[in-house]
């Protein structure tokens, strides 16, 4: 069985989606509709299960690309729970990119909570600026 091959874009916030389709429009992935989606994602299990089954027909991803995404600790459980949800269970990857600042979440933080929610994690690029980039991977025994 063949698997539909797609990317969808997305954010929680509906400002941000607004500058997201606008990009889509400027660049012409308006005429891929069937190729490249954009849509509102709340993190959380229940709003991710919701998002699966409206705009994916239930199919998980392959790849999660996740940038500038980490601001607050109370976001990081339904992240997991996100990522949980929508990452393929058999060969699926998340790369976070994650950009030392001042904000009140350390990474330590977010890798022990990776690893509680069943994940594997490889440090794959670190620059002098302060940006690390991370694979995540199911953990081989979850």
């Amino acid at each position: 069985m063949t698997t539909q091959s797609f990317v969808c874009l997305t954010d929680g916030d509906s400002d941000a989606l607004i500058h997201l389709r606008y990009n889509m429009e400027q660049n012409k992935m308006q005429e891929r509709e069937k190729d490249v989606i954009c849509h509102q994602l709340i993190w959380g299990e229940e709003s991710s299960l919701a998002f699966l089954e409206q705009h994916c027909d239930g199919q998980t991803f392959d790849a999660l690309l996740a940038s500038d995404i980490i601001y607050v600790k109370c976001i990081i459980p339904p992240l997991w729970e996100t990522v949980r949800t929508l990452l393929n269970r058999d060969h699926g990857v998340l790369v976070m990119a994650f950009a030392k600042r001042r904000v009140p979440v350390s990474i330590d933080y977010v890798l022990e909570t990776a690893s509680e929610a069943g994940f594997d994690h490889e440090l794959v690029e670190e620059d002098e600026e302060g940006i690390w980039v991370y694979l995540f991977r199911w953990k081989e025994d979850v």
